[in-house]
């Protein structure tokens, strides 16, 4: 084909994106480009098959629609796959996700959703109804614990559309048919689903296998974790992780924008808190007389801050630049980063709190203590000062601890106990 025509052996199709397509129907062959050539198979394609070639006319994708089954290697496709095997079964995922795929590519010469074979095999569309209803009940079930691709509304929203009849249009506008919109909808909603199906291996695994199932975290991630950054980084990168796997299976980012979102309003909460803190903390280093010691204190605690602030609000700025598919990055380092400013928070308020414990116990030093600039004046507060002080810091230290313990718990257990909920 030369640029901007179409031979006669080649049909025009337009993509509901808005991209065109070509069609050869005498050798059921698909391609993107105008200058692919024309010429057969070999061996010869059946009636239900159909290659997708490059501009040689190389057959880069093998599609049996009887079987439903895609690959670049044709002998793949030529028989249906017997057995449950876990072989078996991956096979049967790869070659639907691939088969999908290509439909939600090339959606616009497929004239119609009727089933091909006889005895029919379930036509897409009510296929896609099913596997829709099939992920509504699952939400309907569990709700949060459930691992459905879809959110409940996006579900209702499909189901109810699926179920409407498509109007007939006399004079249609000269951009897509409203069947092929559908074709591509249908596409999509399978492609998802068979993703679903390999990823979580439906049918492949004992109830008992699922916690063997589960992703490690590294080691040294865990001790950072803990340690430094207060279990921050493990709460961001289950999210993350869930964020990324829907991502995947949609092939559209809303699960992974809305993550952002909401990370972008901890950032906010982070930011303000550490803004109040700073103010605080300027506002004790203006204190005359502070101990050496308190001011090295205060000063890296406002460093801390500092650092919780520039991070949030750098991190704030590029949350609205990474909304997009295919986002390369290792959850890990991710879920790091996004910890960060609250970490920092709170090492700054802790460090601030000790400041103010030292201040109450040493006051003020003497005008000729070394530590001290000269012309000083002496404050020294008395135990009747430092140990309600300290009292109160040690009680509220406690609580904290609790608090902190008790949550870590309920989660510990939630992660151990998956399998009575499934």
């Amino acid at each position: 084909m030369s640029p901007g025509t179409t031979p006669s052996e080649w049909k025009e199709h337009i993509h509901p994106n808005g991209w065109i397509y070509f069609v050869s129907q005498s050798y059921h062959v698909v391609t993107t480009s105008r200058e692919a050539e024309n010429s057969p198979i070999d061996p010869p394609l059946g009636n239900h098959e159909e290659a997708v070639v490059d501009v040689q006319g190389k057959a880069e994708l093998y599609i049996n629609h009887a079987l439903q089954y895609a690959s670049s290697e044709r002998k793949d496709i030529v028989d249906n796959i017997v057995g449950n095997d876990n072989a078996a079964a991956e096979a049967r995922a790869k070659f639907w996700i691939a088969y999908w795929n290509f439909m939600y590519r090339f959606p616009a010469h497929h004239e119609s959703m009727r089933p091909i074979t006889k005895p029919p095999t379930i036509a897409p569309l009510l296929a896609a109804q099913q596997v829709l209803n099939f992920f509504k009940m699952d939400l309907l079930r569990r709700r949060s614990d459930s691992e459905a691709p879809f959110t409940l509304n996006q579900c209702k929203e499909l189901i109810d559309h699926l179920n409407k009849p498509l109007l007939e249009t006399a004079q249609p506008f000269p951009i897509p048919d409203q069947r092929v919109a559908l074709h591509a909808l249908v596409a999509w909603v399978l492609w998802t689903a068979a993703k679903h199906y390999k990823l979580h291996r439906y049918g492949q695994h004992l109830r008992s296998d699922l916690e063997a199932e589960k992703e490690k975290t590294p080691l040294v991630f865990h001790a950072l974790s803990s340690g430094l950054l207060f279990g921050a980084p493990r709460s961001h990168l289950e999210r993350i992780r869930t964020a990324l796997k829907t991502m995947m299976l949609q092939d559209r980012t809303d699960a992974w924008v809305t993550l952002l979102k909401v990370l972008e309003g901890e950032l906010n909460v982070s930011n303000l808190g550490a803004t109040v803190l700073l103010a605080s903390s300027s506002a004790f280093l203006a204190v005359p007389g502070l101990d050496r010691f308190t001011r090295i204190v205060t000063l890296t605690s406002v460093v801390l801050t500092l650092s919780s602030v520039m991070t949030g609000l750098y991190l704030q700025w590029q949350t609205g630049k990474i909304r997009f598919k295919n986002v390369t990055f290792r959850p890990t380092a991710l879920a790091l980063l996004f910890s960060l400013p609250f970490a920092a928070l709170v090492w700054g308020i802790i460090l601030f709190t000790l400041s103010v414990i030292m201040y109450s116990v040493l006051g003020t030093a003497d005008s000729n203590s070394a530590n001290q600039p000269a012309g000083t004046a002496s404050t020294t507060f008395g135990m009747s000062t430092w140990i309600p002080i300290l009292a109160i810091s040690c009680v509220f230290t406690i609580i904290v601890g609790i608090t902190v313990l008790v949550f870590r718990f309920i989660r510990y257990k939630h992660r151990h106990r998956v399998s009575d909920v499934v």
